[in-house]
């Protein structure tokens, strides 16, 4: 059957295959064909328009470009420079947590004899040491409300 509001494209609620009750070894006898006492619910709800039926061929809808199996949500599509983001704040963590043990272990070895040099480069790491794991917990959160935005 054929639905006029759709400009007499097939409607496939109509093919005997998905109608209850199908029997495939009965299909050399002919169709039975939908009235209005027989389906009265069919009568009055056309279909709705198929969005591909009035665009011209070798063109695609309006917004649809490539293969429609291609376009995934934005979120769901791994992205590089958030997994740069995520590895560059594992680095800062990692870096001041071990730049504060090596405080530790050099601090004992100071107090007995110690170079001046070993002492100014102790202090710059006790001023880079915080600083590398709060960069590195503000970078995991800024990507956290970035992966948020996008989802909203």
């Amino acid at each position: 059957m054929t639905d006029t509001s759709t400009g007499g494209r097939f409607d496939p609620r109509f093919n005997p295959a998905f109608q209850p009750g199908y029997d495939p070894s009965q299909d050399a006898r002919p169709p039975v064909v939908a009235t209005q006492a027989s389906a009265p619910e069919l009568i009055g709800h056309p279909l709705p328009p198929d969005p591909g039926s009035a665009v011209p061929d070798g063109e695609s809808p309006a917004g649809v470009t490539g293969n429609l199996g291609e376009h995934l949500p934005a979120a769901r599509r791994f992205d590089p420079y958030l997994a740069g983001l995520w590895a560059l704040s594992l680095v800062f963590v990692a870096a001041g947590l071990l730049t504060i043990r090596y405080i530790a272990d050099r601090m004992d070895g100071l107090s007995s004899s110690g170079t001046a040099f070993d002492y100014n480069l102790v202090l710059v790491y006790t001023i880079a040491a915080p600083l590398l794991v709060i960069l590195g917990l503000a970078t995991a959160t800024a990507t956290l409300f970035l992966l948020a935005s996008r989802r909203g």
